[in-house]
């Protein structure tokens, strides 16, 4: 049990006023601070440790004493009821942190409020979704009960509950962490709980093709006898299977954007929060793929008129069947296929980095197991000789 006594403290020469402290011990740890309540030293009852009613304001002055024991007991048996040990210094930073907010979910609120003009509309989006699943499991979340152990109990919830996949998993917590760390960093939390868990991303699930399969594919192109929705929607495709861009990027580029050997380009989703411009090198067959496209145009879009992502999507398994490639295709596959082959042509992945337009070599990082199969391949050349 903490006994916290509350005392008079006067500075003065005159020793005639002075200001209301706190004082008592954690583990044998001193603390004592100043309540900033002044109080002459005729008006401090040191038997009540309360200032007596001849002080005119001695009734608002004794409900912020009264709520200052009443902060410094609720520190300390938060700490007795996680089973932390409570140091001056814990003691401190818990006891001084902001408390504007009531919980988690209003820091959240706030935060994402203040940070849209920075978060493109679909992340955003994925932010929100994210939250929704959090909230549902955890409904009054505090940033105490933000513990490893909770981190821990809600990744399993996410796995086995949710049946989410690693990679699922693996971004809702990523997606929490940013939170916690902002509000780690503004004072609400007296420790980052992710700093001690780790979750490493396992092998990407995502779709690319080999090269065998894209050559299926250009040959469907080149005999052209799909009809037109079909055609169009495998020029996308290969637009970005060559050219490397997400299907939202892809709808947006104008050809004021090539020149003769590359095509400098934003990406949609970090344009706010990276705002670099990405500079990607044009090969042979992409070059005649977008003048096959744009024909004698020489400013506007490359694409006019596409159908929905969705509608576009249907199509590709159309033409993925006539093609007789046995993938289920989408969009993304175009810009894992140009990635994947990137790759294993390059073993360059700072490079590829730069390419994608990736923030952080980690999301690169999903295509390493490229350099795997290249590694087992140069190790088989060694089979050619005898000894």
């Amino acid at each position: 049990m903490i006994n916290v006594k509350l005392y008079l403290r006067c500075d003065n020469k005159e020793k005639k006023s002075g200001y209301v402290w706190v004082s008592f011990y954690v583990n044998r740890e001193k603390v004592n601070f100043t309540t900033k309540i002044p109080c002459e030293v005729r008006y401090w009852n040191e038997k009540s440790r309360q200032i007596s009613v001849a002080d005119g304001e001695s009734s608002d002055k004794n409900l912020i004493l009264s709520n200052t024991l009443a902060r410094i007991n609720n520190v300390i048996v938060k700490y007795r009821l996680r089973n932390k040990i409570l140091t001056r210094v814990g003691f401190l930073k818990s006891y001084n942190r902001p408390d504007d907010f009531d919980n988690f979910y209003s820091f959240y609120e706030d935060y994402r409020k203040k940070s849209s003009r920075m978060i493109e509309s679909t992340t955003m989006q994925t932010h929100v979704s994210t939250f929704k699943k959090l909230q549902e499991y955890a409904p009054k979340l505090h940033f105490d009960d933000i513990t490893l152990d909770f981190i821990a109990e809600y990744y399993g919830h996410l796995k086995k509950t949710l049946k989410n996949n690693d990679n699922t998993a693996y971004k809702n917590l990523a997606t929490i962490r940013k939170y916690v760390k902002a509000a780690y960093k503004a004072g609400y939390m007296d420790e980052n709980p992710f700093d001690d868990f780790h979750i490493l991303r396992t092998k990407a699930n995502y779709t690319y093709l080999e090269e065998e399969e894209l050559q299926a594919l250009l040959k469907q192109y080149r005999v052209g006898d799909l009809d037109l929705k079909l055609y169009k929607t495998l020029q996308v495709f290969l637009f970005m299977c060559f050219g490397s861009q997400h299907i939202g990027d892809a709808r947006k580029m104008k050809l004021e954007q090539f020149n003769e050997n590359s095509f400098t380009y934003f990406r949609i989703k970090t344009r706010n929060s990276k705002p670099e411009p990405i500079v990607v090198p044009i090969s042979k067959p992409f070059r005649n793929l977008v003048r096959e496209i744009v024909g004698h145009r020489k400013i506007g879009f490359v694409f006019e008129n596409l159908p929905a992502d969705q509608t576009m999507n249907g199509y590709l398994k159309i033409i993925a069947d006539l093609a007789d490639v046995k993938k289920k295709i989408t969009h993304k596959t175009g810009r894992h296929t140009f990635a994947t082959f990137y790759l294993s042509k390059t073993t360059d992945l700072n490079s590829l980095k730069d390419i994608l337009g990736h923030s952080d070599i980690r999301q690169t990082l999903i295509y390493a197991h490229v350099l795997e199969q290249n590694k087992s391949r140069g190790i088989s050349s060694f089979n050619t000789f005898k000894i």
